[in-house]
């Protein structure tokens, strides 16, 4: 079992879980979305079974624990957003392109992926030591990599109401915010995407000050 675990996290590091193996993908959605109707806490291994079609044997074959099950979601979800992000930016474009690129990404996997998304926004703090300490640094990678755009807009002339780290976190503040009332019969991605990065440009710039 540790040997296969083993090969899980090395998967997992990659980003790319999907090629891997479909099985553990289709625990990871599973449980994300348990974990995201009854909560974390009050969720167990049992019901993360009954949820999932898997024997609770064959749960053990794929993580030790409950707590390792949040870490694989977590991991994986910032794993693929930050690969994706790097591909956005290895592109050669404008700031403000690879803001819209960026915000389109995190919205388009919201709306695939809305339970591990809320999970990752909700529940950080629920892992402990080195899984913490892993997904924290996935996480902040992401956030270094967005950062880096919202700094190239104050870079390229314009005035800014704000630091470029401010400004990153409102953006954050933001999109982390859709979890809790987005509906896909309501809200149109694409068209959410446009009109958060237009709100998002018209704070952030505005000829300086305090505004």
């Amino acid at each position: 079992m540790e040997a296969q675990q083993a090969e899980i996290y090395r998967e997992l590091s990659k980003g790319k879980t999907a090629r891997f193996d479909r099985k553990l993908i289709e625990l990871l959605d599973g449980s994300a979305r348990l974990f995201a109707d009854l909560g974390y806490e009050k969720a167990s291994m049992r019901q993360v079974a009954q949820a999932t079609g898997f024997s609770l044997a064959g749960l053990y074959h794929y993580v030790s624990g409950k707590e390792e099950l949040l870490f694989f979601i977590q991991h994986h979800t910032f794993g693929v957003l930050t690969e994706e992000l790097e591909a956005i930016l290895a592109r050669p474009d404008t700031p403000e392109a690879h803001l819209a690129a960026m915000v389109s990404l995190h919205v388009r996997y919201l709306v695939a992926h809305l339970p591990e998304l809320k999970l990752c926004a909700t529940e950080l703090d629920s892992l402990q030591g080195d899984y913490y300490e892993q997904v924290l640094v996935r996480r902040q990678r992401y956030f270094d990599l967005t950062r880096q755009i919202v700094k190239r807009l104050a870079d390229d002339g314009e005035p800014t109401r704000v630091d470029p780290t401010l400004g990153s976190l409102y953006l954050f503040g933001m999109l982390n915010w859709i979890v809790m009332w987005f509906d896909p019969k309501r809200n149109d991605p694409a068209e959410l995407s446009r009109s958060l990065v237009a709100f998002f440009l018209g704070g952030y710039r505005g000829g300086g000050g305090e505004g």
